[in-house]
């Protein structure tokens, strides 16, 4: 598969979601508007198509893989308790070094690429995410800026042996929004089982008193 097509396939996969209205719970958490976030899906879609780029010479910034990205972590990051931001920045910044030094070993011995690096990067972020915090908006914040940084990391690393500057690249599109869509679907499985074990204790606890 061409290299962007997984980060546009996902980002209209999550803008049907948004608006069919299946994570209005994680929404309400971040104080997202439903119209909000299908605006700025909307706008990560046009600018994935489009591919439009700013240049700072030698460095080309990609506006869907790394503008918009940074910004919406941003957001995210005002949205985060005060008493925590700090260790969940810290919490995405050790990921972010995690996933390059991951990277740099798939590099250096392509043999421990059993499957595609766009599919083991991310479960690894999402995995770690996980392991780091439990509250949903503080989980997106990690993973976007994680993986966002990551890119910007990787990419200034091998800057001299690639001999080119391209932050944001259709293969970095491809893990961050491969990371977004696998947390988004265990975002949404974990919200149905806490629905359907929500709607079950009452009947249980009405049974235990007829007894």
């Amino acid at each position: 598969m061409n290299e962007g097509t997984i980060a546009i396939l996902f980002q209209w996969s999550l803008l049907c979601l948004v608006w069919m209205g299946s994570y209005d719970t994680l929404l309400r958490e971040v104080r997202i508007q439903r119209r909000n976030m299908l605006a700025v899906l909307a706008a990560f879609l046009v600018c994935s198509f489009v591919s439009w780029k700013l240049y700072f010479a030698p460095v080309h910034v990609s506006l869907s893989g790394t503008i918009l990205p940074l910004l919406v972590s941003v957001v995210l990051y005002t949205r985060l308790g005060k008493e925590r931001r700090r260790l969940y920045l810290l919490g995405a910044m050790a990921t972010a070094i995690l996933l390059v030094w991951l990277r740099w070993l798939f590099f250096t011995d392509p043999i421990l690429l059993f499957w595609d690096e766009r599919i083991i990067v991310p479960v690894i972020a999402v995995i770690a995410t996980f392991a780091m915090c439990r509250q949903s908006a503080a989980q997106l914040f990690q993973l976007i800026f994680a993986l966002t940084a990551t890119d910007i990391l990787h990419t200034f690393y091998f800057w001299k042996l690639s001999g080119a500057c391209v932050l944001g690249t259709d293969f970095a599109q491809d893990f961050l929004w491969s990371g977004i869509m696998l947390l988004g679907v265990v975002v949404l499985i974990w919200s149905v089982i806490r629905r359907v074990f929500r709607n079950k204790e009452p009947e249980s606890s009405h049974s235990d008193a007829g007894r």
